[in-house]
């Protein structure tokens, strides 16, 4: 019986840290179960089960392998023991296979581990592997995630390896408080002994009776610390070869990581400024708490400076690692890195349990600030320094021989079986890592028509991920993307059927696209904005070649399924295709000459983001803007008008306020109802110059400004999160339900009775926040709003 094919490429190739002889026997029976079921008689199926159920049971690390909607197919006795809830017993017949991973592992770790996969799939890299420590109940488990990939590269699954080495993370801590014992307990011992030294050079004619005393004090005293760096030593040598939790990356590797997450989470440009030389420094980390607690650092840095663009640069002196970040201006404070050491790494997107002083600690790391390097002025820094690794040879790993398949638990093997599937992605098993796959193909799309039709198979992505549990900043955050590699990718179409452009422009996106919160129902709105005619140029010239780009892009965008805005807020409109200049009057007229009407066509203009072209326009126009609102309180007073004007649909008794009549009689328009969070976000955030333009980041940072409170902040989050939850659930039904157009509609009746609760608690919420803001720009009381 010949089932195995030993050259497929079935699994990523890890680095040698992994058990390498352990995936390549796993990618072989795997092969032969999974992605070859019909080049095998089927009546072998059920014995390879059994040759890879027997496999597993015996290996001394815990294996799990999931589907890629990261259901649980295959697991060993091992992990069920590692992983059951605390208090079960280890005899309990109750089987993990069919559970989600996430309901056992924390979903921010299997988040982290999928995105740190998927970013090493997109740079084709050598080692796909993701580590990070698990703690789940007493234990500390190393844990690896590889990816299962197909022939034609298709994610397919993962296998989770888990790893006991509680023992090696209390030898950690233990080293760490013999060390503090030696320091504390040698001191009293060494003192005495100088004392009595430093006495005798003092005075050499003493008696001999006072020199013998002091003598006897530095025999005493030197027993004494013999004797505790005996034990020490002892202790330490038993202790070290234990640890283990560590793991050695290159920095280069792991800036490029953390400058990609800076990025995507933070809205933070982190640019590498090093000699080629450098690429070969190593260190030893933790990589999941060493990420967070830096995108924490930059968080804070981006707070403290109001800087959203830094610089790093990275070297080695003396066995240490040295990071230093860069920016032009003021230095921080030790005071501000020492209060940041006692806060947990938490950012607006991820929260943490563990705070900045511990993670140090963990990797020995220390941070310092300074300024003026090398005369330079203006030019401030801080510096990590960080132990280099300068010894990665890894232990081998042995050998490993079947039992019989007892101890392992096996779903549906079927269900890793992709062979009847086409190679659309409509058919696909659709994940949070899914996304890559239809993003890649956009990106390397090479005519129009082959994007045209992908926004088809969004609606199943969404639904896949929401009924994982996935965050709605992460589902928002997937649209974006998604709509962002389509716009992109028409753009370079466009701009190459039409030649190079005259000018530099920049394209923006506008409304719910340049806030970064596109639902399944959202049409395009759109701009161009190009820099003003040189000498021999005249506007005419210029926007001609601009208005055919923007007829094309719009024309396309509406074929790939983001309609045309039935206000002719589009990039092909001649009134939103204008030079620089233009626009900054625009935005001067609507500032200071605006009514409450003009404001209610224009708001979203005010949440403009680049999307193509330079940059630097965009940035101009910000300038432009903030400069503009300063101390101008008209134009906030109009803006607060209109964000009160919108009554939410609750009644004075707590009762829903739904629609009489119409195609969508008896439910609520959950849209508008979200708008007054939308409206107060972005309200405060230009008052207080935030150039965020998401609703969610805006909250963040003003919370972060000190002007939300902790429990304002988490309320109005939580409560957009909710709506915009409710708002998808609806329309994936709809889509792929009840087969019509997605809609912004719900049926209060159709709401569990949790969900109804929670509703009408934000929509008495929306009353509050409607009050603070009619107080703080207009001057009503709160009773105007009860």
């Amino acid at each position: 019986m010949r089932i195995f094919h030993q050259g497929t490429s079935f699994f990523k190739k890890t680095d040698r840290n992994l058990n390498y002889n352990l995936l390549e026997t796993i990618k072989s029976l795997m092969y032969g179960l999974i992605i070859q079921p019909f080049a095998i008689d089927l009546r072998y199926k059920m014995d390879e089960k059994q040759v890879l159920a027997a496999f597993i049971s015996k290996l001394p690390e815990a294996i799990i392998i999931c589907d890629s909607n990261g259901s649980i197919l295959i697991h060993d006795s091992q992990s069920k023991a590692y992983l059951r809830p605390m208090g079960k017993k280890d005899n309990t017949p109750v089987s993990m296979a069919g559970l989600p991973i996430t309901s056992i592992i924390d979903k921010d770790l299997i988040e982290y581990a999928l995105d740190e996969i998927n970013e090493q799939l997109n740079q084709s890299a050598a080692n796909t592997v993701s580590r990070f420590i698990l703690h789940k109940n007493t234990l500390a488990l190393q844990t690896q995630v590889v990816p299962i990939l197909s022939r034609t590269g298709l994610f397919s699954g993962f296998v989770v390896i888990l790893e006991d080495i509680t023992l090696q993370n209390r030898a950690e801590k233990r080293v760490e408080t013999l060390l503090k014992t030696l320091s504390k307990n040698a001191r009293s011992p060494m003192a005495s002994i100088r004392a009595a030294i430093e006495a005798m050079k003092e005075f050499p004619h003493m008696d001999e009776d006072r020199q013998h005393q002091f003598k006897d004090i530095i025999y005493n005293e030197s027993i004494v610390l013999g004797d505790i760096l005996n034990n020490v030593s002892d202790e330490y040598t038993n202790l070290i070869s234990a640890k283990t939790s560590l793991k050695t990356l290159f920095i280069t590797d792991l800036m490029q990581t953390v400058s990609r997450k800076s990025r995507d989470r933070l809205g933070i440009i982190l640019q590498i400024k090093n000699h080629p030389d450098t690429g070969s420094i190593k260190i030893k980390v933790n990589t999941y708490t060493f990420l967070n607690a830096f995108l924490f650092i930059l968080d804070r840095l981006k707070t403290k400076t109001g800087l959203s663009e830094f610089y790093y640069i990275f070297s080695k002196e003396n066995n240490i690692a040295l990071i230093d970040i860069s920016w032009k201006g003021e230095p921080v404070s030790p005071k501000s890195i020492k209060q940041w050491e006692s806060m947990d790494i938490g950012t607006q997107n991820h929260t943490a349990d563990i705070c900045l002083k511990d993670v140090l600690g963990q990797h020995q790391i220390a941070l310092w600030t300074y300024s003026g390097y090398k005369k330079i002025k203006d030019i401030s820094y801080l510096r990590f320094f960080i132990p280099a690794d300068e010894n990665s040879v890894q232990k081998p790993f042995e050998p490993v021989s079947a039992l019989p398949e007892t101890r392992v638990q096996i779903r549906d093997i079927e269900l890793f079986d992709h062979s009847d599937q086409a190679m659309e992605l409509d058919n696909r098993l659709l994940t949070e890592l899914s996304y890559t796959s239809l993003i890649r193909e956009i990106n390397q799309a090479s005519r129009v028509e082959e994007i045209i039709g992908k926004h088809s198979q969004l609606p199943r992505l969404i639904l896949s991920m929401l009924s994982s549990g996935t965050r709605i900043r992460t589902v928002t955050w997937l649209v974006t993307a998604f709509s962002d590699a389509i716009l992109n990718r028409l753009l370079i179409f466009a701009i190459a059927g039409l030649g190079p452009p005259p000018v530099n422009f920049a394209f923006v996106t506008l409304g719910s696209e340049g806030r970064k919160e596109q639902t399944l129902k959202t049409d395009q709105d759109n701009a161009i904005i190009f820099n003003d005619p040189g000498d021999g140029q005249t506007i005419e010239t210029i926007q001609a070649y601009f208005l055919k780009l923007g007829e094309k892009v719009c024309t396309w965008l509406d074929q790939s399924g983001f309609d045309f805005c039935q206000g002719g807020i589009m990039a092909k409109n001649p009134k939103w295709c204008q030079p620089l200049a233009i626009w900054k009057k625009y935005f001067s007229s609507w500032i200071y000459a605006a009514s409450p009407e003009d404001m209610l066509h224009t708001s979203i203009f005010f949440d403009f983001r680049f999307a193509y072209g330079d940059k630097k326009i965009t940035d101009e126009l910000t300038a432009h803007l903030i400069k503009s609102l300063s101390n101008w309180t008209g134009f906030f007073r109009n803006m607060a008008e209109n964000a009160v004007y919108f009554k939410p649909p609750i009644g004075l008794f707590g009762n829903f306020l739904v629609r009489s009549k119409g195609p969508h009689k008896r439910c609520i328009d959950i849209k508008m109802a979200n708008t007054p969070i939308v409206d107060f976000a972005r309200i405060y955030a230009l008052k207080h110059h935030i150039n965020e333009t998401s609703t969610q980041g805006r909250l963040y940072q003003l919370y972060i400004k000190r002007v939300l409170s902790r429990l304002e902040y988490n309320e109005l989050d939580q409560a957009y999160s909710f709506m915009m939850q409710i708002r998808f659930m609806e329309q994936t039904h709809a889509i792929l339900g009840l087969n019509i157009k997605a809609h912004n509609y719900i049926n209060p009746k159709q709401l569990s009775s949790i969900e109804k609760r929670m509703l009408k608690e934000i929509l008495k919420k929306i009353k509050s926040i409607q009050a603070k803001l009619s107080f703080d720009f207009i001057g009503a009381t709160d009773q105007q709003f009860s």
